[in-house]
């Protein structure tokens, strides 16, 4: 992850957990994915802990910056207590390293920083003391701090064609048999995999290009609106959740193969 400090801005909105948006308008589909993704990992990590403190600082480069609250519940501090959070949040925002344990004023805990081709996030949770513990919400952050940075990547839906890999599909008997070619700076990658639905076998055939350490875990396909959106879930060699995201216009197997390619993105470089 690139580690350049993030271009955070005033105006924090923060969205305590059961809280409505703030703003009067209706959200957006794809808003309200966002959203949901943000509150799946909030409960990934309290799975694994007496949490006393998590939330998410989200801060696209070209838009104010959004705080996703679950823990403390905001309404239940003073002013003071809240301004010390926002204090903290702020300061954890512009630490120099990626990922560390903290103690700040009456807050203990660690945090998770981490910067996407258009936004930057930060993780904060508390009341985890076990090393290993803390490694595993920190790597579970890292994967949906991916996922939320690709959520930028697709404002031109049609944009999601000229990236996403090459598919070619064709039915044998009950199975889908797919081929795929994943192309990248100059250079072709090529996969193939067989499997019962067609989300699974892109998804295979662009792990089995990219990726063969990978394993699959699922494929989820979100309606968004007007727009599809397809979430690739998957297990890196070390076990470590990772996640894609692509949204397009239409043409699912492609954008299926987008995503898992994202999720992935890692493999090329280590090739």
């Amino acid at each position: 992850m690139a580690t350049a400090e993030p271009r955070y801005r005033s105006g924090l909105t923060p969205i305590p957990h059961g809280d409505t948006h703030p703003t009067p308008a209706a959200r957006e589909p794809v808003e309200q994915l966002f959203e949901t993704i943000v509150e799946a990992s909030f409960d990934l990590i309290e799975e694994l802990g007496d949490i006393t403190c998590n939330l998410y600082l989200h801060a696209p480069h070209d838009d104010q910056p959004l705080l996703f609250v679950r823990r403390p519940f905001l309404r239940l501090l003073t002013p003071s207590e809240n301004f010390r959070l926002m204090h903290t949040v702020t300061m954890l925002s512009n630490g120099r390293k990626q990922t560390a344990a903290f103690r700040h004023g009456d807050l203990d805990g660690h945090y998770v920083r981490t910067s996407g081709p258009r936004s930057d996030g930060l993780f904060v949770f508390g009341g985890i003391q076990r090393k290993d513990i803390a490694q595993r919400i920190t790597s579970i952050c890292t994967a949906f701090a991916e996922v939320l940075h690709q959520f930028h990547l697709d404002d031109d839906p049609d944009e999601v064609h000229a990236l996403a890999p090459t598919v070619m599909i064709q039915a044998r008997g009950s199975d889908i048999h797919v081929d795929a070619t994943v192309r990248d700076a100059g250079q072709e990658w090529h996969g193939s995999a067989i499997a019962a639905s067609p989300n699974e076998a892109v998804a295979r055939a662009v792990m089995d290009a990219v990726g063969p350490n990978y394993s699959f875990d699922e494929i989820r396909t979100l309606d968004v609106g007007r727009r599809s959106a397809v979430l690739a879930v998957l297990r890196d060699e070390h076990g470590h959740l990772r996640l894609g995201l692509a949204i397009s216009a239409g043409d699912l197997v492609r954008t299926t193969a987008l995503a898992t390619r994202r999720a992935i993105r890692s493999a090329l470089a280590a090739t």
